[in-house]
């Protein structure tokens, strides 16, 4: 059986917040083989991902090693006599292919199947490790974010706020449980961080909502996608474009107030210590999320009083690398002249004008009464 693991702690790379994440899939009678592999891709740079060390007691084995392949920015496929006749490496092999990770065999005395014909693999007599480490260079392999196999990237959709949030919850925690983090990069709206971090009972969840009462699933799902991105914000920072005009007159004077303060904490707190803010010279329409280089979201679509909809979710290494680059660039729009180690002080000052502005939130919504 093919084997997954956990990567080390990365570092950056030119396309990526960590190092490329190559995803070894190999035949238990070919572990003397995949040592070797294994080394040259580390030492060149990259993360090698393989090991069963990775995996989770009591956590189902095969959706684990789902979540390292579906994860990779490389699958590479470690071909012998042995693993070709192996039922489970081909199912990798095609799970692979389905999710449409960029895919890079290996063969060893061998010619891959059906599944990898048409794509160029590298052929080897004999575990070679000079000759692998003059092919396997990040050089020659970050291409592969730019040649997005046949189809593209692939997508899941929620259309409705409640959906969007589980999703975020999902792939968020997803990266969590193997044991990786990522830098959070969010435009649109007042970004994660104005959801209460508060429990469901607390008065912030009717200030926050209003005269249009929300039901308890929904705040419940809303906090878990606070907590999982705030996970990664912690662990990483975040960087966050804001757009503090919104109103959210749909819901009454309170609500602005409260979503304003909420953030405002936030910034003001240490609990997360790396958080850059940029603000939006134009309304923002649409809201794109990225954690780290592990997947992606992008809402289309914002209905006043019933939040973002249409969400699209990706892991697709290649679409996710550029949307990084686009965030970066327009984040370095909106700061403009402004050093980013001062941009958390300008949105605090920011913020404290336009609660100024408002009037106090009364009395009885504050206490929870009424």
């Amino acid at each position: 059986m093919a084997n997954a693991g956990k990567t080390k702690r990365p570092s950056a790379q030119p396309l990526s917040d960590h190092r490329l994440r190559v995803f070894i899939s190999y035949s238990h009678g070919d572990e003397n083989l995949v040592g070797v592999l294994a080394e040259v891709i580390e030492e060149n740079g990259m993360a090698a991902v393989f090991d069963q060390k990775g995996m989770k007691l009591g956590k189902d084995f095969p959706q684990q090693i789902i979540h390292f392949i579906s994860h990779a920015h490389i699958f590479m496929p470690l071909l012998t006599e042995t693993s070709v006749k192996r039922p489970w490496a081909q199912q990798e092999i095609g799970y692979a292919l389905a999710l449409r990770v960029p895919t890079v065999p290996v063969a060893i005395n061998c010619e891959p199947g059906e599944f990898l014909h048409g794509i160029q693999a590298i052929h080897l007599k004999t575990m070679d490790y000079a000759a692998l480490k003059k092919l396997l260079t990040l050089k020659a392999l970050e291409p592969c974010l730019h040649e997005s196999p046949a189809g593209g990237a692939l997508y899941e959709c929620a259309d409705t706020t409640e959906e969007r949030a589980i999703l975020f919850a999902r792939y968020a925690r997803a990266v969590t449980h193997m044991g990786n983090s990522g830098i959070v990069r969010q435009s649109g709206g007042l970004s994660f961080l104005q959801i209460p971090d508060e429990p469901l009972d607390h008065p912030l969840w009717r200030l926050r909502y209003g005269n249009k009462s929300k039901p308890k699933h929904h705040c419940k799902v809303i906090w878990e996608e606070r907590q999982a991105l705030t996970e990664h914000a912690k662990a990483d920072g975040c960087r966050i474009i804001i757009d503090p005009r919104l109103d959210f007159s749909f819901y009454g004077g309170d609500a602005r107030r409260s979503r304003l303060e909420c953030l405002l904490r936030v910034l003001r707190g240490k609990d997360i210590q790396s958080c850059h803010v940029a603000i939006a010279a134009l309304p923002l329409n649409e809201s794109i999320t990225i954690v780290g280089d592990w997947f992606a979201a992008h809402s289309i679509t914002n209905i006043p009083g019933d939040g973002y909809r249409q969400t699209i979710f990706t892991r697709h290494a290649p679409t996710i690398a550029e949307m990084i680059k686009d965030f970066d660039r327009r984040f370095a729009e909106a700061l403009g002249s402004l050093p980013v180690a001062h941009s958390r002080k300008r949105a605090i000052a920011e913020i404290e004008r336009r609660i100024a502005d408002l009037p106090p939130i009364q009395a009885t919504a504050a206490s929870g009464k009424g």
